[in-house]
């Protein structure tokens, strides 16, 4: 049996090369193999599971894998400890991104919480955790809290030079305000702080920075920043057009 460590390296290679479906069945046949042997490395399986049926497979499946970790995380009484801080926050977006929104917060408050307890104030994990809420708070039309949640994710990513997440993070805030502030100038400010968050030296430019330019696009074309969009889309296309499967 492989360390976990050893698998999920395996697993983010094979999603770096875009095989998808080899990825999953990766988690799956190790997660099959370890159930009745090896709980914790289990659980470490199923967070990544969460994550990747949501993004690349359905609600119901990602719901199935966060309810079994939710399920393991309890049998090993780990629910107060660090490592369910994670367990948590990915089965909160995984519920947000199913619709289930009073289910979601019920787990971000649950996961915000352990964050404060495990994690120094202002570290970078609480970045990811402050976005989601925003965009579950965003879904329920709280437009104001989930503004200010994006600002707190702003600042702590602001702090780690953290680029692709923060221009992500500024994008969000400009649809926000475009959308329910109209009448203001905070639309445009966070659009072009989004704008310079982005301008990555090319040298300086991976995987995850061609990733970020797919969601400006989206973002930009919503705020009607056609050029942009076209730039941004462009960088992306050209990345993605590479054969990586090798």
């Amino acid at each position: 049996m492989e360390p976990i460590l050893t698998v999920i390296e395996a697993y983010d290679r094979l999603l770096s090369r875009e095989r998808f479906a080899e990825a999953g069945d990766l988690l799956r046949r190790e997660i099959a193999g370890r159930k009745d042997t090896d709980p914790q490395g289990t659980l470490s399986l199923y967070n990544e599971l969460m994550g990747f049926e949501r993004q690349y497979g359905t609600n119901e499946r990602a719901v199935a894998a966060a309810d079994e970790a939710l399920s393991l995380l309890r049998a090993l009484a780990l629910t107060d400890s660090r490592p369910a801080a994670y367990v948590l926050l990915n089965a909160a977006t995984v519920f947000k991104n199913a619709g289930d929104e009073e289910t979601a917060l019920t787990y971000y408050r649950r996961a915000e919480a352990l964050f404060k307890r495990y994690y120094p104030a202002g570290a970078k994990d609480f970045a990811g955790l402050y976005n989601n809420m925003a965009a579950c708070f965003l879904h329920e039309n709280d437009w104001r809290t989930a503004a200010y949640y994006y600002e707190r994710a702003a600042g702590i990513l602001s702090r780690h030079n953290d680029a692709c997440d923060l221009a992500v993070t500024y994008y969000n805030l400009a649809v926000l305000y475009a959308r329910f502030s109209p009448l203001t100038d905070e639309a445009a400010a966070y659009a072009e702080q989004g704008r310079r968050a982005l301008a990555v030296p090319e040298k300086d430019r991976d995987a995850y920075f061609y990733y970020t330019c797919r969601k400006a696009a989206a973002a930009c074309a919503a705020l009607g920043l056609f050029w942009d969009e076209d730039r941004y889309t462009r960088l992306a296309e050209e990345y993605y057009g590479r054969d990586r499967t090798q």
